[in-house]
């Protein structure tokens, strides 16, 4: 179990995105979990090559892996947040059993499910640290607030970002897409 954190001074959702993205040289592609990371991943810069996964929770690393898988020569970054995560962690083993080169998982914690904006995660008290180099190995799992771009830059993949983040007041801003306009985009950004 991991210990409090003290939310009052972490980073909003929309900014860690916006600072995971930012570690990149080139722009990943960035697969964003239903609701909340998929709003906040907008909110932090809309780009054609953000995948707004709608549909079951906890899908976002699933369809990252896949996306990964068939884009091998470009960095994918999976964006998840502790209670989506919690749903799908079986794809953590499939992860780490085909050792994609090119894919990241960012988890933004909040240790709440923010549509509800009080119900607490189940995993409140898990070390994502711990869960992710359980998976990953021991260099292979860190935290956002001790990344900088050249020490990013140098750890293996895949890999597990931690981002402790402030519980958010408000929720995220609608997206304004339909999904037909985020398939357009993203095949149009995908083929280039």
């Amino acid at each position: 179990m991991s210990s409090p954190v003290n939310t009052s001074n972490l980073p909003s959702q929309k900014d860690a995105i916006a600072a995971a993205i930012a570690l990149y040289p080139k722009r990943p592609f960035a697969v964003s979990d239903v609701a909340s990371q998929s709003g906040w991943l907008k909110a932090a810069g809309h780009d054609a090559r953000n995948l707004y996964v709608s549909g079951p929770m906890g899908l976002a690393t699933s369809v990252a892996l896949g996306l990964a898988a068939s884009r091998p020569n470009e960095q994918v970054l999976a964006i998840a947040g502790d209670g989506a995560l919690a749903m799908n962690l079986t794809s953590l083993a499939t992860i780490a059993g085909m050792k994609p080169d090119n894919l990241a998982i960012l988890l933004v914690d909040n240790r709440v499910y923010e549509f509800t904006a009080s119900v607490q995660s189940p995993t409140r008290d898990l070390d994502w640290i711990a869960v992710g180099r359980a998976f990953f190995g021991e260099g292979q799992c860190v935290r956002l607030s001790e990344l900088t771009a050249e020490r990013w830059a140098g750890v293996k993949r895949p890999a597990l970002i931690v981002a402790d983040v402030a519980p958010s007041a408000a929720k995220p801003p609608p997206l304004g897409l339909t999904p037909a306009m985020i398939r357009a985009e993203f095949l149009g950004a995908s083929r280039g």
